[in-house]
């Protein structure tokens, strides 16, 4: 790699971590790292979650607010969903909303955050377990939310990613992609991903239908222009 190949390198990756400290990236980069998958527990433990913004994506908002994209009733599932922000934001009468994580701490902060907010287990659940084989108790679902999962993932997993997409939502149902970071650096988590990656490389493309695409949606300050909204369909 020559200097200037490098020095680019370099600049995109911090352009990639602008709205994160430098240091609170390398600790997740480390603990991954050292523990693998576990490690996303170990962060929750650590209280160094540095990708939790607290609140549902501008992006998310938008696509539902204001563009009133229709979302199905039914079931839907969060992977990586954290502490249940994307869980309780579709939850409701019609449609009962399942979080899933591999961190069990986070996952119990969840189960309290929803007694706190008194959503009951008729509409919002939170399950600790790996998405690539998770047992699917009562069918498929008919929406499926990807933020900030993804990218957090090995690239080695990406194609599993696409087919397990396939294998858990219904023909007709959805799923919102959030694609974050567009970008082209080398490290991760979270890892680069493109537009293109998601159809091209048939990581969708063979099973879904491209319905919605935004590279202009809202985002979080530190992440404008690193966002597109994708909506894909089931066949």
């Amino acid at each position: 790699m020559d200097s200037s190949t490098q020095q680019s390198s370099q600049t995109q990756n911090e352009e990639n971590n602008q709205s994160m400290q430098p240091q609170q990236v390398n600790i997740m980069q480390d603990i991954i790292a050292k523990h693998g998958s576990s490690g996303w527990d170990e962060l929750y433990k650590m209280k160094k979650a540095v990708w939790d913004k607290g609140e549902v994506s501008p992006a998310l908002r938008e696509l539902i607010e204001e563009k009133k994209f229709p979302l199905p009733d039914g079931r839907g599932l969060v992977p990586g969903c954290g502490k249940g922000y994307d869980v309780f934001y579709f939850a409701n009468k019609k449609r009962h909303m399942t979080g899933l994580d591999l961190s069990e701490t986070v996952i119990d902060e969840a189960k309290m955050i929803q007694a706190e907010l008194k959503f009951s287990e008729e509409t919002t659940t939170f399950q600790a377990g790996d998405f690539f084989n998770f047992e699917i108790s009562e069918g498929k679902f008919q929406l499926v939310y990807d933020y900030t999962f993804l990218c957090a993932l090995p690239p080695t997993l990406r194609q599993s990613w696409g087919t397990r997409m396939s294998e858990i939502i219904s023909p007709g149902g959805i799923l919102i992609a959030l694609m974050y970071p567009i970008s082209n650096h080398t490290d991760g988590p979270p890892f680069a991903v493109s537009e293109s990656m998601y159809d091209i490389m048939e990581l969708l493309g063979k099973n879904f239908t491209l319905e919605h695409l935004d590279k202009n949606c809202k985002s979080f300050p530190g992440r404008q222009g690193r966002e597109t909204m994708s909506v894909w369909k089931r066949i």
